[in-house]
């Protein structure tokens, strides 16, 4: 529902924006008795002649499809007003033709499902937090545990840890995001370019950044089983450094792409999956870490099988 929102409120802003350039455009080549068009926060009305007035319904709305034939209406009277509603002073305006009440009844169906699930997920990552974060307190006081391959571990636990701290404060944005929605036009108009959004954005790179960590860290210790038990001569701690390169960063050369990819063609509210080949620059690098990853172990595995044979 969080996505969906997102993108209305980004249509509606370009909706607005290309209706203001539009009138304004216009504006000039008018002349007699005529309405002002305008933004009426629904629908964006030309500038009118007298009579009746239909224009297409706001094609921001998620149930509009392209060249729909449905239409809002509204009256340019005789004086160059707008037909006020009976008994008030807003003005009249038939838009039954635009509105889909049940579009999201599939939706609101799943939202209590989901908000568990998310609640579920908060708590998992909340307990996972603890409990890597005291074994790498462990691994790093205990001397005795200081060696090349727990050095390993602990950085493939902070990756863990980063990964669960970027996820929990996603999931914090998008609730406050979601659950102070403005009020005014005003409020609409800052929303998809508010501070907030710019932190869910971040908070964005910085999970896949530290998901791609996990990943490239786990290469690395398949990596240094391979090392130890084929090449044995090589000094342990001389390849650290290499290590540390190829898990934290590996993650960079996909990450930073991904993220110009995202500015340059998807700069849409939290940068949630849209366009599949944008997603293919991090999920590509990190397919590949499995099966290599995959192919290092099952070659540990079938020469520990001849050994015991």
């Amino acid at each position: 529902m969080g996505s969906i929102l997102e993108d209305i409120i980004y249509k509606r802003t370009e909706y607005s924006e290309n209706c203001t350039r539009t009138l304004a455009a216009s504006r000039l080549s008018r002349t007699g008795i005529y309405c002002n068009g305008s933004f009426d926060l629904f629908v964006c009305w030309p500038h009118s002649p007298v009579g009746n007035v239909s224009v297409p319904c706001p094609s921001y709305l998620p149930w509009i499809e392209e060249g729909t034939s449905k239409q809002a209406h509204r009256e340019c009277t005789s004086s160059g007003h707008w037909r006020t509603a009976d008994n008030s002073t807003e003005v009249w305006r038939d838009q039954t033709e635009c509105i889909n009440p049940h579009y999201f009844k599939s939706q609101e169906d799943n939202m209590f499902l989901q908000s568990v699930l998310r609640i579920v997920s908060v708590v998992g990552y909340t307990l996972s937090l603890s409990s890597l974060t005291l074994a790498v307190f462990i691994l790093a006081v205990l001397r005795k545990l200081h060696c090349t391959r727990n050095y390993i571990h602990i950085n493939l636990f902070v990756s863990f840890i980063m990964r669960a701290v970027a996820v929990i404060t996603k999931e914090i944005i998008l609730y406050i995001k979601f659950t102070n929605l403005p009020s005014d036009e005003d409020g609409w108009k800052e929303y998809s370019s508010s501070v907030i959004s710019v932190v869910c954005k971040a908070s964005q790179v910085s999970m896949h950044y530290f998901v791609g960590g996990n990943f490239f860290w786990l290469l690395v210790e398949a990596i240094f089983l391979h090392t130890s038990l084929f090449t044995a001569v090589l000094t342990k701690r001389r390849l650290l450094k290499h290590y540390l390169v190829i898990g934290w960063g590996t993650p960079l050369l996909f990450v930073v792409p991904w993220t110009v990819a995202k500015v340059l063609y998807e700069n849409q509210a939290c940068w949630s999956i849209k366009r599949m080949w944008i997603w293919w620059i991090i999920k590509g690098p990190i397919t590949l870490s499995v099966l290599v990853s995959t192919s290092l172990n099952s070659t540990l595995v079938g020469h520990r099988s001849i050994e015991r044979s």
